[in-house]
């Protein structure tokens, strides 16, 4: 049997304990977490932390037309599943680093890995190893299952992200706009007036002119 991983990560502007208390509560934060891929979701036991037992089912095919950008056509059934949904009983452990996920009816461990970035900012680490079918035919469906997987968890992590993202300030449509004043011009400088000499008369050269009278 061949062993497959896959891996997701994502930057969360939220303290590492926030990060933690958030995806360890199962009765409420979790379920808004979720992808379309997931469905079926109950918890079983506890809901909080270590202990919690949570049930889901996990459509891989679903995650892999997604990610190619497939959409079925008006009219078309859907196309019948190559691999049917995994039916998975997680167990919950909180770790020292983050928390582990192991589902009772399979191999698949899903490892959530938690760091502290600084600034209240948190890196996570989403480690997915299962189980791949077996055989030579089942080669090409191996990379398709590692490429579903972390599409799926790349979903739950861009929710996570969102969740602690903060909101924008509302826009109050009813305040006017303020407008920005145009800088004042200068006032135009006054145009110097060329004052005549009390000497000089205005008509001395039509007087120059004149023809001297006998």
């Amino acid at each position: 049997m061949a062993e497959l991983q896959a891996t997701a990560m994502a930057m969360v502007n939220g303290a590492t304990e926030e990060v933690l208390a958030a995806l360890t509560d199962y009765v409420e934060t979790r379920p808004g977490l979720l992808t379309r891929e997931f469905r079926d979701y109950e918890v079983r036991a506890g809901g909080q932390g270590s202990g919690t037992e949570v049930r889901w089912t996990l459509s891989l095919e679903e995650a892999i037309r997604t990610k190619k950008g497939r959409k079925p056509k008006k009219g078309r059934k859907p196309d019948k599943q190559k691999t049917p949904p995994w039916d998975c009983l997680m167990r919950v452990e909180v770790t020292e680093d983050g928390l582990v996920e192991r589902d009772t009816r399979s191999e698949l461990v899903v490892n959530w890995v938690l760091r502290d970035s600084g600034d209240g900012r948190t890196a996570v680490r989403v480690d997915a190893s299962w189980i791949g079918p077996d055989g030579l035919r089942h080669t090409l469906d191996r990379p398709k299952q590692q490429l579903a997987v972390r599409t799926v968890y790349e979903g739950l992590l861009t929710g996570l992200h969102d969740m602690f993202e903060p909101e924008p300030p509302p826009i109050d449509a009813d305040e006017p706009e303020t407008e920005t004043a145009e800088p004042e011009k200068p006032d135009a400088e006054p145009t110097a007036t060329k004052q005549l000499d009390s000497t000089e008369h205005p008509n001395k050269s039509e007087e120059i002119d004149k023809p001297a009278r006998d």
